[in-house]
């Protein structure tokens, strides 16, 4: 393919080298292309096993990506399995993509007891943004070169562009007849401002739009090419007659007509489906009823992003093991000695859209009225790897977050949480469970919402535990959902006592016992709302100070 052989420039291969000029659109509609190329980086999911160290020692990890970040974790003590809870997500930028093959990823472990280099190995730019996500690379002595030990890790790196797809000669048809209508078109992928993308045709009396037409979504490669459910992520259409009234729908999913050949034309036609009204239901839920119609028309796509990882495997020393290619044509590895197999069982590796359950205490941003709070909040990242994308459920936009460690999805928003958790979802069952770094344990209850000076840990045998930090005392008691004007805490015994503020006094006996549990939610709620608001504004306000670049797990020592 054009952008499949190992050594060629992506760069060129985006500018169209080489392509046949007669399925190229005009040249009055190509784009310059980007001065800087920007990928999205995460990594997570750091562990090393067998590492071979004098004891006693307690190993971290320094991260040099290329320069341009250095991280380092924190430390583990004489373990020679350590895993750590480290996360990074950054904005990576350059100008030539040819150079990728010369910049690295360097990765060192450090024995923190006695200053000793312990290993380290490296992985070119190219593999890691070609390859597969998933790292399993021998840390070797530096003086001997001798294996030490095995490192794991996650990296997606992600090329991000603002793509434009164009239409061309749109032809709307209902039981093979013109079909008068107007077109709204929509993606669920967002503009770079984080809106879904949308575009309005005018009504046309004979069912045709000439145009070219574009709608422009940031996206890379892995997004609009992937999978979501048992469906492609698509482009649909709905067919709205003159009175206003709902006349079809028509989906057209990106992965069944595209090509890696920049502005190639790629001719669709679609069936536009009917759903009866149900009461009660949405309209993006009504389920389709038949085909009424068909939509046909060209598109072709500008400003596509030249590399994208490979979906499953495992990057491995001078090799790639398992794994397919998202799509054929796209770059691959240079040491793979031939080209990867297309992936074929494209809905096994998807994204779920199975919705989690919600309990009723359990609030998100979205619960929050306080327009100011949510505006506020998209200013603010998510923790990694996870992102996040928006649905559109009728007239209202809903955002959902995706895992790809698991490649599921969900609503409960995956950030503010406390030092040394990590919220994912199960890749069996797609419920969303939370992991305590600290005792490698898990549970289902969120650790969010306690009061300050609370944490909520995990003890070696997976039980839910409470610390004071004010007292440095423990207890089993959870200090969340009080009524307002109520905090408890902890004395020097680890007795629990709850101060009522309102009558300036304290007291032994819990407010909640005794109380309904329809009382008992709303006190949660309330407590979980304003904890939300609070987390919003204080990471609003750490944002706005001019500070040393610095992840939340680990250090950048950049500069």
């Amino acid at each position: 393919g054009l952008m499949g052989r190992p050594g060629q420039n992506p760069a060129d291969a985006a500018h169209g080298m080489g392509s046949d000029d007669s399925s190229m659109v005009p040249s009055r509609l190509v784009r310059e292309a980007p001065k800087e190329h920007k990928f999205k980086v995460q990594m997570c999911d750091f562990s090393c096993q067998g590492l071979r160290a004098s004891s006693p020692f307690e190993p971290y990890l320094k991260i040099n990506f290329d320069n341009f970040k250095i991280f380092k974790t924190d430390h583990g003590s004489n373990n020679e399995d350590p895993e750590w809870g480290f996360k990074a997500g950054f904005h990576y930028t350059m100008k030539y993509l040819e150079q990728l093959r010369d910049r690295k990823i360097r990765l060192y472990c450090h024995n923190r007891t006695n200053g000793q280099l312990i290993g380290e190995t490296s992985i070119d730019l190219q593999t890691v943004a070609c390859g597969p996500t998933n790292f399993r690379l021998t840390l070797h002595d530096p003086n001997s070169s001798e294996p030490c030990g095995t490192l794991k890790f996650t990296c997606v790196m992600k090329m991000i562009s603002s793509v434009t797809v164009i239409f061309k000669k749109l032809r709307l048809t209902m039981q093979g007849s013109k079909a008068p209508a107007r077109l709204h078109i929509l993606s669920k992928l967002a503009t770079a401002d984080e809106h879904p993308a949308e575009l309005r045709l005018p009504h046309s009396s004979e069912g045709t739009w000439h145009g070219p037409y574009g709608i422009s979504f940031e996206t890379s490669l892995a997004d609009l090419l992937k999978v979501r459910g048992d469906a492609l992520e698509s482009m649909n259409f709905v067919a709205i007659d003159e009175m206003g009234v709902r006349q079809g729908e028509a989906t057209l999913p990106f992965r069944s007509f595209f090509s890696t050949k920049p502005e190639t034309i790629v001719p669709f036609k679609v069936r536009v489906t009917y759903s009866l009204p149900v009461d009660g239901v949405e309209e993006a839920e009504q389920e389709p009823v038949g085909a009424v119609g068909e939509l046909a028309g060209e598109l072709f796509y500008q400003n596509l992003p030249a590399y994208a990882q490979m979906v499953g495997g495992n990057c491995v020393d001078g090799g790639i093991e398992g794994g397919s290619w998202l799509f054929e044509g796209l770059p691959y590895p240079a040491v793979m000695g031939e080209r990867p197999p297309p992936l074929v069982q494209a809905t096994h590796e998807c994204f779920s859209e199975q919705e989690p359950h919600h309990e009723d205490h359990e609030a998100t941003l979205d619960d929050i009225d306080d327009r100011t709070i949510l505006e506020a909040s998209e200013k603010i990242e998510l923790p990694a790897p996870w992102e996040k994308r928006r649905e559109r459920i009728g007239d209202r936009c809903r955002t959902y977050y995706i895992d790809p460690r698991s490649r599921r999805t969900t609503w409960k928003d995956p950030r503010f949480l406390p030092e040394h958790w990590d919220q994912r979802i199960d890749s069996q069952t797609g419920k969303v469970y939370y992991q305590y770094h600290q005792t490698h344990q898990t549970t289902f209850v969120d650790p969010r919402c306690c009061p300050q000076g609370w944490d909520m840990r995990l003890s070696k045998t997976g039980e839910i535990y409470f610390a004071f930090l004010p007292a440095m005392q423990t207890t089993f008691t959870d200090p969340r959902g009080l009524p307002e004007g109520f905090d408890v805490a902890l004395d020097d015994f680890g007795r629990t006592y709850f101060k009522d503020h309102r009558r300036q006094l304290t007291t032994w006996d819990d407010p909640r016992d005794g109380q309904q549990e329809v009382t008992l939610t709303k006190w949660r709620h309330t407590q979980s709302q304003k904890w939300w608001k609070e987390q919003v504004w204080r990471e609003l306000e750490e944002l706005q100070k001019p500070r040393l670049e610095q992840d939340d797990n680990g250090m950048d020592l950049t500069g």
